[in-house]
């Protein structure tokens, strides 16, 4: 029997202590297995282990903020007023005791639209429009490996569109009215979502696009102030005014 030397058990167990230390560390660093570093064997994984490693992929996504909104409501005034158009913001528009959640109005020649503004983030998508309460479908929202949901904005614009629409009667404002929905958060997709839901690019190309709102007779600079007026806006004003008057 061949006598192995001190020496050489000495390497080889100091060669052993390193690959007990190196392993570990490696494993953890690429995600691989000792079968697949010697052999280049793929060690196939769970369903829960891929679902949460495709979790932890996905980048954090936060809801909208109002610094997005202010942006928002900006690049609106720039579009209206190089467009012949008006803005009135906010939309919140009073009548019987009730208030529109409306972000803005815009006033055009051949026509009002109305703005209602969501700051979701993550993917978009609608309920089941062709069922019989398709209306009142919520709507899903995926943000950061999660399913959530959230009310039906088209019902929203629905509710809204009838109290504005009143509201204008009783102001004598006599013009259509198109109320949709706009999700200002840039990190929003949508997906398969009716017409009347824009991202800010998409309404901007929708008002610029629409040649019905171009041709009219609407006052927009009369029927913007009313609007105004309906919203609480001038008041505001006008009790600064006030208040600088009796200083």
């Amino acid at each position: 029997m061949t006598e192995i030397p001190g020496k050489e058990v000495t390497l080889v167990m100091i060669m052993v202590f390193l690959l007990l230390i190196l392993i570990p560390i490696l494993q953890s660093r690429t995600d691989r297995d000792l079968t697949q570093m010697f052999f280049g064997i793929r060690r196939r994984k769970k369903p829960e282990e891929q679902d949460l490693k495709n979790t932890r992929r996905e980048p954090r996504i936060h809801n909208g903020t109002k610094g997005e909104l202010t942006s928002f409501i900006a690049q609106m005034l720039r579009f209206t007023t190089k467009n012949g158009m008006r803005l009135v913001a906010p939309g919140t528009v009073s009548h019987n005791g009730q208030t529109a959640r409306l972000t803005a109005l815009i006033v055009a020649p051949g026509g009002i639209t109305g703005v209602y503004c969501l700051g979701f983030g993550g993917t978009i998508t609608p309920g089941d429009l062709k069922a019989p309460a398709g209306m009142s479908a919520p709507w899903r929202q995926h943000i950061n490996g999660e399913d959530k949901t959230f009310d039906n904005p088209l019902k929203s614009c629905q509710q809204q569109k009838k109290l504005i629409q009143s509201a204008m009667e009783q102001a004598g404002i006599h013009a259509d009215l198109n109320v949709v929905t706009v999700f200002t958060n840039p990190r929003a997709t949508l997906k398969s979502t009716p017409a009347s839901i824009y991202t800010p690019k998409g309404l901007c190309e929708y008002l610029k696009d629409n040649s019905s709102l171009k041709t009219g007779s609407l006052d927009i600079h009369t029927t913007a102030l009313t609007l105004a007026d309906l919203a609480g806006i001038k008041k505001g004003k006008d009790k600064k005014n006030d208040k600088k008057t009796k200083e």
